[in-house]
Protein backbone atom coordinates (compact mmCIF):
# COMPACT_ATOMS: atom_id res chain seq x y z
CA UNK A 1 0.00 0.00 0.00
CA UNK A 2 2.69 2.67 1.25
CA UNK A 3 4.36 1.50 -2.14
CA UNK A 4 1.63 2.22 -4.37
CA UNK A 5 1.04 6.16 -2.60
CA UNK A 6 4.76 6.46 -3.00
CA UNK A 7 5.02 5.31 -6.56
CA UNK A 8 3.81 8.57 -8.17
CA UNK A 9 5.85 11.09 -6.38
CA UNK A 10 9.03 9.05 -6.90
CA UNK A 11 7.88 8.80 -10.76
CA UNK A 12 6.97 12.95 -10.57
CA UNK A 13 10.48 13.71 -9.13
CA UNK A 14 12.81 11.16 -11.56
CA UNK A 15 11.05 13.30 -14.19
CA UNK A 16 11.88 16.40 -12.75
CA UNK A 17 15.32 15.58 -12.51
CA UNK A 18 15.61 14.52 -15.84
CA UNK A 19 13.69 17.60 -17.76
CA UNK A 20 16.26 19.66 -15.00
CA UNK A 21 19.22 18.11 -16.24
CA UNK A 22 18.06 18.04 -20.28
CA UNK A 23 17.23 21.79 -19.72
CA UNK A 24 20.29 22.89 -18.19
CA UNK A 25 21.90 21.36 -21.10
CA UNK A 26 20.21 22.72 -23.54
CA UNK A 27 20.33 26.65 -21.85
CA UNK A 28 24.06 26.01 -21.82
CA UNK A 29 24.45 24.37 -24.94
CA UNK A 30 22.70 27.01 -27.03
CA UNK A 31 25.36 30.04 -25.42
CA UNK A 32 27.97 28.35 -26.28
CA UNK A 33 27.02 27.99 -29.90
CA UNK A 34 25.99 31.52 -29.97
CA UNK A 35 29.53 32.20 -28.90
CA UNK A 36 31.33 29.81 -31.23
CA UNK A 37 29.50 30.64 -34.23
CA UNK A 38 30.27 34.56 -33.15
CA UNK A 39 33.91 33.53 -33.71
CA UNK A 40 33.52 32.01 -37.31
CA UNK A 41 30.32 34.25 -38.38
CA UNK A 42 31.27 37.53 -37.08
CA UNK A 43 29.18 39.15 -34.17
CA UNK A 44 25.65 38.53 -34.20
CA UNK A 45 24.71 41.96 -36.27
CA UNK A 46 26.60 40.21 -39.40
CA UNK A 47 24.46 37.47 -39.27
CA UNK A 48 21.90 37.39 -42.11
CA UNK A 49 18.39 36.04 -41.70
CA UNK A 50 15.05 37.76 -43.36
CA UNK A 51 12.38 37.56 -41.05
CA UNK A 52 9.03 37.02 -41.35
CA UNK A 53 8.84 36.14 -45.18
CA UNK A 54 5.68 37.14 -47.27
CA UNK A 55 4.52 35.49 -50.16
CA UNK A 56 1.71 35.89 -52.72
CA UNK A 57 -0.29 33.43 -50.62
CA UNK A 58 -0.37 31.87 -47.06
CA UNK A 59 1.18 29.03 -48.32
CA UNK A 60 4.14 30.14 -49.64
CA UNK A 61 4.56 32.40 -46.86
CA UNK A 62 5.17 29.04 -44.82
CA UNK A 63 7.38 27.58 -47.16
CA UNK A 64 9.58 30.54 -47.57
CA UNK A 65 9.77 30.83 -43.95
CA UNK A 66 10.88 26.65 -43.58
CA UNK A 67 13.60 27.17 -46.13
CA UNK A 68 14.62 30.93 -44.19
CA UNK A 69 14.92 29.11 -40.62
CA UNK A 70 16.68 25.72 -42.37
CA UNK A 71 19.02 27.85 -44.07
CA UNK A 72 19.95 30.19 -40.93
CA UNK A 73 20.09 26.94 -38.42
CA UNK A 74 22.36 25.08 -40.68
CA UNK A 75 24.58 27.64 -41.21
CA UNK A 76 24.74 29.49 -37.83
CA UNK A 77 24.11 26.30 -35.16
CA UNK A 78 24.35 23.13 -36.66
CA UNK A 79 28.10 22.85 -36.62
CA UNK A 80 28.02 23.52 -33.02
CA UNK A 81 24.78 21.90 -31.77
CA UNK A 82 24.69 18.09 -32.96
CA UNK A 83 21.45 18.00 -35.14
CA UNK A 84 19.83 14.91 -36.66
CA UNK A 85 17.87 16.79 -39.49
CA UNK A 86 15.15 19.39 -39.79
CA UNK A 87 11.61 18.79 -41.53
CA UNK A 88 8.31 20.93 -41.32
CA UNK A 89 6.95 20.88 -38.02
CA UNK A 90 3.02 20.33 -37.33
CA UNK A 91 2.88 23.63 -38.19
CA UNK A 92 3.63 24.19 -41.84
CA UNK A 93 6.04 26.38 -42.11
CA UNK A 94 8.01 25.99 -38.62
CA UNK A 95 11.27 24.03 -38.90
CA UNK A 96 11.19 20.79 -36.20
CA UNK A 97 14.80 20.48 -35.48
CA UNK A 98 15.53 16.55 -33.95
CA UNK A 99 18.84 17.12 -31.74
CA UNK A 100 21.42 14.07 -31.23
CA UNK A 101 20.46 13.77 -27.74
CA UNK A 102 16.32 12.87 -29.00
CA UNK A 103 15.77 16.36 -28.00
CA UNK A 104 13.66 18.87 -30.64
CA UNK A 105 13.16 22.42 -30.95
CA UNK A 106 10.33 23.88 -32.99
CA UNK A 107 11.42 27.14 -34.50
CA UNK A 108 9.97 29.78 -36.13
CA UNK A 109 10.72 32.82 -38.12
CA UNK A 110 9.85 36.38 -36.49
CA UNK A 111 11.79 39.26 -35.50
CA UNK A 112 12.72 36.93 -33.06
CA UNK A 113 13.64 33.16 -33.62
CA UNK A 114 11.35 32.00 -31.42
CA UNK A 115 12.03 28.25 -29.89
CA UNK A 116 9.73 25.62 -28.33
CA UNK A 117 12.27 23.15 -26.34
CA UNK A 118 10.59 19.28 -25.99
CA UNK A 119 13.13 17.79 -23.68
CA UNK A 120 11.86 14.53 -24.67
CA UNK A 121 11.34 15.03 -28.75
CA UNK A 122 8.09 13.23 -29.70
CA UNK A 123 7.50 11.35 -26.78
CA UNK A 124 4.26 12.46 -25.17
CA UNK A 125 3.32 14.33 -22.99
CA UNK A 126 4.05 17.66 -25.15
CA UNK A 127 2.62 20.00 -22.61
CA UNK A 128 4.16 23.67 -22.22
CA UNK A 129 5.73 23.34 -18.26
CA UNK A 130 6.24 19.93 -18.63
CA UNK A 131 8.40 18.49 -21.15
CA UNK A 132 8.26 21.74 -23.57
CA UNK A 133 10.15 25.52 -22.86
CA UNK A 134 9.69 28.29 -24.58
CA UNK A 135 12.85 30.82 -25.46
CA UNK A 136 13.95 33.26 -27.94
CA UNK A 137 16.82 34.01 -29.83
CA UNK A 138 17.39 37.75 -30.97
CA UNK A 139 20.57 38.72 -33.25
CA UNK A 140 19.31 42.23 -33.71
CA UNK A 141 20.62 44.57 -30.73
CA UNK A 142 16.85 46.38 -31.50
CA UNK A 143 14.78 43.73 -30.78
CA UNK A 144 16.72 42.27 -27.75
CA UNK A 145 15.58 45.26 -25.65
CA UNK A 146 11.87 44.51 -26.51
CA UNK A 147 11.94 40.66 -26.03
CA UNK A 148 15.11 39.53 -24.00
CA UNK A 149 16.53 43.02 -22.07
CA UNK A 150 19.69 44.77 -23.06
CA UNK A 151 22.71 42.87 -24.59
CA UNK A 152 20.60 40.03 -24.35
CA UNK A 153 20.64 37.45 -27.91
CA UNK A 154 18.94 33.75 -25.96
CA UNK A 155 16.22 33.59 -23.03
CA UNK A 156 13.54 32.20 -22.19
CA UNK A 157 10.01 33.51 -23.07
CA UNK A 158 8.69 36.50 -20.73
CA UNK A 159 12.35 37.25 -19.72
CA UNK A 160 11.82 41.24 -20.61
CA UNK A 161 8.92 41.08 -18.09
CA UNK A 162 10.42 39.61 -14.75
CA UNK A 163 13.69 40.78 -13.02
CA UNK A 164 12.85 38.74 -9.70
CA UNK A 165 11.33 35.33 -9.10
CA UNK A 166 8.31 36.34 -7.68
CA UNK A 167 7.54 38.03 -10.73
CA UNK A 168 8.45 35.30 -13.06
CA UNK A 169 6.45 32.81 -10.79
CA UNK A 170 2.86 34.97 -10.83
CA UNK A 171 3.43 35.39 -14.92
CA UNK A 172 3.44 31.63 -14.78
CA UNK A 173 0.74 31.07 -12.77
CA UNK A 174 -0.80 32.51 -15.79
CA UNK A 175 1.28 31.64 -18.27
CA UNK A 176 2.63 28.00 -19.00
CA UNK A 177 4.89 28.91 -21.77
CA UNK A 178 6.95 30.86 -19.51
CA UNK A 179 7.90 28.39 -17.41
CA UNK A 180 11.82 28.34 -18.81
CA UNK A 181 11.71 31.59 -17.24
CA UNK A 182 10.50 30.39 -13.70
CA UNK A 183 12.94 27.44 -14.02
CA UNK A 184 15.93 29.86 -14.78
CA UNK A 185 15.37 31.71 -11.33
CA UNK A 186 15.58 28.60 -9.97
CA UNK A 187 18.65 27.31 -11.66
CA UNK A 188 17.10 24.65 -13.13
CA UNK A 189 15.32 23.23 -10.31
CA UNK A 190 11.42 22.71 -9.95
CA UNK A 191 10.68 24.08 -6.27
CA UNK A 192 7.78 23.09 -4.84
CA UNK A 193 5.50 25.93 -5.55
CA UNK A 194 6.38 25.34 -9.63
CA UNK A 195 2.69 25.79 -10.62
CA UNK A 196 2.56 23.26 -13.09
CA UNK A 197 2.14 19.63 -11.79
CA UNK A 198 3.88 16.70 -13.17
Amino acid sequence: MVAALTMPSLIANYRKQEVSARLKKFYSMFNQAIQLSQIDNGTLTDWSRSDNLKGEDDEESKVKNFDEMSRFWNKYFAPYIKTLRIENGSDIGKAKIYLADGSTILAWNGGCMSFAYDTNGDKKPNVSGKDIYHFHFCEKASIQNSFLGVNKAFGPYSMIDATDRETALNICKNKSNCAALLVLFDNFEFKKDYPIKF
